[in-house]
């Protein structure tokens, strides 16, 4: 392995817990799909949709206010709504790609440094 690799592969190492923290893969989605008793009836999920996009109203207009404080509690908001909404109504959450990709590439880089950290013992 080209010594010029090393310092990309570690640095995608140390981006990898950062990398789509938020975000929901194919096989987050469907372990939810797994771990749920029961589904949510579908006014749920639309009683969700609907405070997700009231917070994000209030959001931006605490953005016009520059309201950092409100700002930050609706961001929070947001995001707890988010999560109660991956679990419970994972078909209104879309599938982030660009993680999926991520998470391939991590993979194969932790492969590479097991490798060339192991002198080819760790296999590849």
């Amino acid at each position: 392995m080209p010594a010029r690799l090393v310092p990309l592969m570690l640095a995608l190492v140390c981006l990898a817990p950062s990398a789509g923290a938020q975000s929901l893969t194919a096989e987050n989605a469907q372990e939810l799909l797994d771990q749920r008793q029961v589904s949510a009836h579908p006014a749920e999920c639309a009683r969700l949709r609907r405070q997700i996009d009231q917070y994000t109203m209030m959001l931006e207009r605490a953005g016009a206010l520059e309201n950092e404080m409100w700002a930050s509690r609706m961001q929070q908001q947001i995001a707890l709504l988010r999560g109660i909404q991956a679990g419970r109504c994972p078909n209104d959450v879309p599938v982030d790609r660009v993680a999926e990709a991520m998470l391939e590439l991590m993979k194969l880089a932790a492969k590479g440094a097991v490798a060339y950290f192991t002198f080819g013992v760790g296999g590849f």
